[in-house]
């Protein structure tokens, strides 16, 4: 994991929870391509394949740490 990457964890719990996950379940924390701190939060069987349903990460789940606003997280979003 490079420098750059490191920046968005606040705690070892966090990075481990990025980095350290078994198969299936990589990635369920991840750096989107637009730079979001992006969660799965949950998975769907469909005919063309696994869906998933991912939500922006605003605080650190383990330890509260204001990761993302809400402002800055609209303007990466394009609709």
């Amino acid at each position: 994991m490079s420098d750059a990457q490191d920046e968005i964890f606040c705690c070892d719990s966090l990075k481990g929870a990025v980095a350290e996950l078994p198969e299936p379940a990589v990635p369920t924390i991840y750096r989107a391509d637009n730079g979001l701190l992006m969660m799965v939060v949950g998975l769907v069987q469909t005919e063309e394949g696994l869906g998933y349903l991912d939500q922006a990460v605003m605080h650190c789940p383990f330890c509260g740490t204001k990761l993302q606003d809400a402002k800055a997280l609209a303007e990466k979003v394009s609709h």
